[in-house]
């Protein structure tokens, strides 16, 4: 790990936890009220939505401009992050228990996300982590084709693109 993005990945979470904060506290917070009309309920949560695309839109800056996370540790996270969130806000706000079973899976989740940022199966049975064009860290693969596909199709690529060149660029596999 690249201990001089620290600072970065420090940053980049506290975004995402605001971001993802913001979004479940929107979704839960018209649930005491049992009489909201479809209207008001929309309006006491569409501000947090809004707050949450603010948000997220940096996060996102953030991650993909110092190449953080893959997609699919954003994921991970993602689900880590609303996770614990939704437990938080059972247990303190809706007054619901949380049981001992969404503990053992909220670790569970926890472990997935540890064995895919730091690739432990790949090295225990030495597979190989590929090695992506354009790049040499092979986390950076989806970030950077996807951008090359925007720019071509954009026409910010080259500025004599043709057709033919667009399909090549469309083609590229970003699994």
């Amino acid at each position: 790990m690249d201990y001089s993005k620290l600072p970065y990945y420090a940053l980049f979470l506290l975004l995402f936890i605001t971001a993802q904060s913001l979004s479940m506290w929107g979704q839960f917070v018209t649930l005491p009220y049992k009489n909201l009309s479809m209207w008001q309920a929309y309006k006491m949560a569409i501000p947090f939505a809004w707050l949450d695309w603010l948000f997220m839109t940096f996060t996102v800056l953030v991650g993909d401009k110092y190449n953080l996370v893959t997609p699919t540790q954003d994921t991970f996270l993602l689900i880590i992050i609303q996770f614990s969130l939704i437990l938080i806000i059972n247990q303190f706000y809706l007054k619901q228990t949380v049981n001992k079973s969404d503990i053992i899976a909220f670790f569970i989740i926890l472990l997935g996300f540890f064995v895919s940022f730091l690739h432990i199966i790949s090295k225990i049975f030495n597979i190989s982590i590929p090695k992506h064009p354009g790049t040499n860290n092979s986390d950076d693969t989806h970030a950077i084709l996807k951008s090359l596909q925007y720019r071509a199709l954009n026409g910010k690529a080259t500025k004599d693109l043709e057709y033919a060149e667009l399909a090549e660029v469309d083609e590229i596999d970003v699994r």
